[in-house]
Formats: C-alpha cells, structure tokens, sequence
C-alpha cells in the first residue's frame, strides 16, 4: 500500500494524548481538572474510559475534545463552538505526544492545544519542563490555538513556530482529500470522529435519492457524526451507495468486515438496491428489510464501524459518548472486544469513550495486561464538581 506524504519531508507517526486540563467549563468550576491518558509505564492509551453517573461531565470532556481538533482546520474563526468557551469564562488545554518525520528528521514532541481565556504573557495551564517532556520521551514543546478576547474576537497564540506552521498548512493543503480505501488508510494527518450518544439510523425521509458525494467525504481535522435527520446526503445508506459506485473494492471490503463484527450467518448485509438506492439487510435467506429496520443496538454498531473506515486516517482518534446505549450487555461485552481489536489492527487509533455501565467497566480491567493494548480510564471526581449541573 503506498503511504501518502503530504510532503516529502512531513509524515506523523504518532499522535496520542497525553493530558487534558479543564477550568470554568460545565461542571469544571471550582478548580483546573486534569485527566491522565497515559498508562502506568508513561505510554498513551490506545483505549481510554471516563466513568462517572450522569451529569457529571463526561459529554462536556468529549465536546471540548471535538472543539480543540476542530481548531486545527480553521484559519479565523470566530468561535469555538462551546458556550463557555465563546462567552471568555473558560479555558482547556489538551496535550498530545506527536512523533513525525519533519525537513528530514525524527521527532518526537508534546503539542499543546489550547483555547478559551488565556493569559497574555503565558497562554499554557499545563507548562512542559524537560524533565516533563523527557518522561514521556519528547525533546520539545510546541503550542497552538486560539485566545478569547473582548468582543468575542478570537486571537491566534504562538504565531512563527515553524513545526506548528507546516502542520497547520499540511492540514489545510489536505482538507476534503478523498480516502484511498476501507479501514486501508494512507494520509497521516490526524483526525478525530465524534459519536454521540444518538447513533440511530432513520428512514430517509428526502425524495431526492442520487449517486452523490456524502456530505463531508474526504479528509478534515473533526467529524461530528450525530443522530442523522432524514436527508439523502447525510445518511448511512448514501455512504454505502457512493462505496458501492466507486467500485474500487471498498464496499465489498466494507460489507465484509462489519457483517463479520456485528451479524451472523443468518443475517447480514446483502449489497444495494438500485431503486430506490439504499442497502439491503438479508434475514434467513428470504426476508430483506432496510438498516433503519435494525435493532438499535445493530443500528449503533453498523454506524460506527462504517464510518471508521470509511473516514479514519493513519492517527485517528475516535470519540464515543455513551459506549454502552441501546446495547444488552453481551453486545457491550462484544463491542468492547471489537474495539481491542480495531486498535491493534491499526496502531495510531486512539479510542477515547464515556460510560456509566458496569457491565463494561467489569469487562476492562485496567490492572491485567493485554498484548496490544494500553488501557486508562478517570472516574470523574464529584467533589470537584457543583450539584444541579449536567453533561
């Protein structure tokens, strides 16, 4: 498989979270609250749970996560699509460790993203000393992002920092670049794909039924993968159509490995119907019914395993809210497995999800090693939080 580059002398291989760091943001008032991704030998969780009972904060985290990536394809934005964050009451900080082949040489460094209410001389809330920086095997420290100013203007911080310059032009030099294959990714940039906690897929409502590009095909920084609304473009069944008409073998590679991880051998999906254009779910051989038919369970599963590879890059972070809704918990259980297995497969994969089941918290004992994975996870601490807030 050949590796695209987006220069000769710019590749990452790695982008992993190190830190978060939240103040003044939903339920994170009284005091900075900062959340570890690493294990206990100093290494980025490849899987990563946050765990705590609703409305504690666990949504909140994710949404800032989605907001901080977001920044990275944006030249002048005028918000940061979080209320606290828009309204100059909050800051957040999220550290990642990035490895990269950059003008010719390795590197290995912590990349701050940071936005919100940041100081003037010293915008970091997390300040990286060599001592710091060596324990997670970096040799520098670089920063980017956006600070709030009066009139909800929004200024540029760390402006003339080469490294950060060429991965931002690298970024946007890229954005809307079509995938090379299913779960066969190519580009290196990173990426983060947010699901939320409504993963339905619903009959499609639009008469207007065409072989169309998916609304944001391609590549870019964050996408947003939230309850569909009915529209042809936006759907499950237009992504598997426009696979279907590429016919380069990524819906045969598509169908194949999401009927291997969600169905049986009596139920499956089939292929695509012409008129109308949709997909097709096989049941014992004779009965075929559309994916918004599924059970909410399948429907969650089919969604995300589905957009993954279609969307995923060589350093995707993955972010699930609610990893356990609409499941029995022998499909947690199952998921849970799937996911293991998805980041061995693919080594620069990051999952990073929210729960509140037992089931699964059971299922991922963080203290028993497993060959491929490097498991974390924070129980949101309720002392630092104030009663009557939510996610």
């Amino acid at each position: 498989m050949r590796i695209l580059m987006i220069k000769d002398d710019f590749f990452i291989e790695a982008f992993e979270p190190l830190w978060l760091t939240i103040e003044n943001i939903g339920p994170f008032r009284e005091s900075p609250y900062e959340i570890d991704f690493t294990d206990a030998e100093n290494q980025p969780c490849n899987i990563f749970l946050l765990m705590s009972q609703n409305g504690r904060g666990k949504t909140t985290i994710l949404d800032i996560m989605y907001c901080l990536m977001s920044l990275l394809g944006e030249d002048k934005p005028d918000r940061f699509g979080h209320e606290d964050l828009d309204e100059g009451r909050g800051r957040v900080q999220w550290d990642l460790r990035v490895k990269l082949d950059w003008r010719g040489e390795k590197h290995c460094v912590v990349l701050s993203l940071l936005a919100g209410n940041l100081a003037e001389v010293q915008p970091a809330m997390r300040i990286w000393s060599e001592k710091q920086l060596e324990k997670y095997g970096a040799t520098a420290w670089h920063h980017l992002g956006f600070r709030y100013l009066a009139l909800r203007k929004l200024e540029r911080i760390s402006q003339g920092d080469k490294l950060v310059d060429d991965l931002l032009a690298s970024i946007r030099a890229e954005m809307s670049s079509p995938p090379a294959g299913f779960e066969e990714a190519s580009l290196s940039l990173p990426t983060l794909l947010y699901f939320s906690a409504y993963r339905d897929i619903e009959a499609i409502t639009s008469m207007e039924r065409a072989i169309i590009e998916p609304e944001k095909w391609g590549y870019y920084p964050v996408h947003d993968i939230t309850k569909e609304d009915g529209t042809w473009t936006r759907s499950l069944d237009n992504l598997l159509v426009w696979l279907k008409w590429l016919d380069d073998g990524r819906f045969e590679r598509a169908i194949k490995l999401v009927n291997d991880r969600v169905f049986d051998k009596n139920k499956y999906i089939k292929g695509i119907r012409r008129i109308p254009p949709e997909a097709i779910i096989m049941v014992n051989g004779t009965e075929r019914h559309r994916l918004d038919r599924l059970s909410s369970g399948e429907k969650s599963l089919v969604q995300m395993f589905v957009r993954i590879g279609a969307l995923m890059t060589r350093n995707t972070l993955i972010i699930i809210d609610e990893l356990d809704v609409h499941l029995h918990s022998s499909w947690q259980h199952a998921l849970l497995n799937l996911l293991k297995e998805l980041v061995r497969e693919h080594p620069g994969m990051t999952v990073i999800a929210s729960t509140h089941s037992r089931e699964i918290l059971e299922a991922f004992p963080i203290d028993i090693p497993e060959t491929g994975i490097r498991k974390g996870g924070d129980i949101i601490r309720t002392d630092l939080l104030l009663k009557g807030t939510s996610d």
